[in-house]
């Protein structure tokens, strides 16, 4: 089974497009002199589990976006795969701290191995002694064109949280208490031509991380007389989840019929797009021979489709909880740390945070703004999420978004697609990603993470060019002469027309 971004088609013609794009970034026939590529993450940071045995939250799940530009004169022509097989050119990557020895040597990966087929019948989470991604992408391998979104992609690379040999970039707890770990693995982007010599390279942060989760499931697992494992966990919270309207008591489900209980997983049950599903398939759909264990109190009839997605139920409990409120946090709603990644390692740590003190919730809304506002009937969607120029519906910014004229003439694919407006959407002549020059979601350039800056800092770092006071290499992509060879080597605020 493979998971896969779904996004629409744009909303333009070719026509419409040829008008959008100026000549500049027009095809050539011609094959560049010489190539520049740029690369980031699609998501400031993404999230795993340390154990799999259970059930699954989010399973290791990557995707690395570039774009590469060909020069022959003046102006760049934008690579697309028409282009590169002219060329005779390609894009690849490479992870450069997970390796295949060390992936596989991890227990809590092993662990991902062992269960990964029975969470996603048919998926093989090691093929031919390499590990692979949900999507088919290994640690390393070629990125394809993604021609609605006007990049190259590799798509759900299995990266994950390492033990590094630099013990200084072991900045996460693991919750489980097991050693601390890098939450900020590398990967190499190349472009090639055909005998394999390396035209131009970047490296950009490939970050993952496990979430808050196990900081108070554990601790709620010992205080109810379970173990404070992540099987007593998993046991508690399954008591927990059989106490609600579906009776389900998710620690008697036997999926594969083996004897054991578990894995799990949420979305079989609850709809999420995360998951590359429009609807939740159901548990029969899946194991159609699943066992119901001895001791349980509900039937297979019980057993069924909810009508709320995974966001909505999991958000939704943790706000209005009265346990939740009264004994751990009164603030859940507020505080996103409590089971996003925090811990150290900071899931939102982009310029917004480090300039205007900005928190997740003057973008989404609280989750009970969220809720009211029916944002997570639709999660994961654009039509659910902020924009440069507008917060989701019922937040209350502390601050001003961008005013529209200050993104005019970004394209964004149509209505429904996912993940958001900044990461699909394109600027500056129809053909630049926003993310191209401005980094990652919830990471967006300067990131208040060295790490973060260190590939804007290489591409901009020329003293040939020079920076305003109060502005240096690590912000957006802004120096123009650095696309266009004949403009000025001076940072500005770049155009979106």
């Amino acid at each position: 089974m493979k998971l896969k971004k779904l996004v629409p088609a744009l909303a333009l013609t070719a026509a419409a497009l040829t008008a959008v794009v100026a000549p500049a970034f027009a095809g050539r026939t011609v094959a560049p002199s010489s190539y520049k590529v740029v690369a980031w993450n699609d998501l400031g940071m993404h999230c795993a589990c340390p154990t799999f045995a259970g059930f699954l939250l989010l399973p290791p799940f990557n995707t690395v976006r570039a774009q590469v530009l060909g020069y022959g004169s003046n102006d760049p022509v934008i690579i697309d795969s028409t282009n590169a097989a002219t060329y005779g050119v390609t894009v690849s990557y490479a992870m450069a701290d997970n390796t295949e020895s060390t992936l596989q040597a991890d227990p809590y990966f092993q662990q991902w191995i062992t269960y990964a087929p029975k969470l996603f019948p048919g998926f093989a989470p090691v093929s031919g002694g390499k590990v692979q991604g949900l999507a088919g992408n290994g640690i390393s391998g070629n990125m394809t064109y993604d021609a609605t979104l006007k990049d190259w992609t590799a798509v759900g690379i299995p990266a994950y949280p390492l033990v590094d040999a630099n013990s200084a970039k072991n900045i996460m707890t693991d919750p489980l208490g097991g050693a601390n770990r890098n939450p900020y693995p590398m990967t190499n982007v190349y472009v090639k031509n055909s005998t394999g010599t390396i035209l131009a390279q970047t490296s950009t942060v490939t970050p993952v991380a496990f979430g808050g989760c196990c900081s108070c499931h554990l601790s709620l697992a010992a205080a109810n007389g379970y173990p404070a494992t992540a099987s007593g966990s998993f046991a508690y919270l399954g008591k927990m989840h059989g106490m609600n309207s579906s009776k389900i008591d998710f620690n008697y489900l036997d999926p594969t019929g083996d004897g054991t209980s578990g894995p799990i997983r949420c979305s079989w049950c609850h709809w999420d797009p995360a998951m590359g599903e429009s609807a939740a398939p159901g548990l029969a759909n899946v194991w159609p021979n699943y066992v119901v264990m001895a001791g349980a109190t509900f039937t297979k009839a019980d057993v069924k489709v909810s009508q709320y997605s995974f966001s909505d139920v999991l958000h939704r409990f943790h706000s209005q909880s009265t346990k939740v409120l009264t004994q751990y946090d009164a603030n859940v709603a507020t505080n996103c740390y409590d089971c996003h990644p925090g811990n150290n390692v900071n899931c939102y740590r982009g310029s917004h945070k480090a300039k205007t003190a900005l928190w997740c919730v003057d973008c989404h809304g609280n989750l009970n703004q969220r809720t009211a506002a029916g944002q997570l009937t639709q999660p994961w969607k654009a039509s659910t999420l902020p924009s440069c120029t507008a917060a989701s519906a019922g937040a209350n910014p502390a601050f001003a978004c961008h005013a529209t004229n200050t993104v005019n003439g970004t394209v964004y694919p149509t209505n429904p697609s996912l993940f958001g407006k900044f990461i699909n959407g394109r600027g500056h002549k129809g053909s630049i990603k926003c993310q191209t020059c401005h980094g990652s979601a919830h990471a967006e350039a300067p990131s208040t993470m060295t790490l973060d800056n260190t590939q804007l800092s290489n591409l901009q770092g020329s003293t040939s060019y020079s920076f305003p006071a109060g502005k240096d290499k690590t912000y957006a992509l802004g120096v123009c002469v650095f696309c266009h060879p004949t403009k000025t080597s001076t940072w500005g605020v770049p155009p979106h027309l």
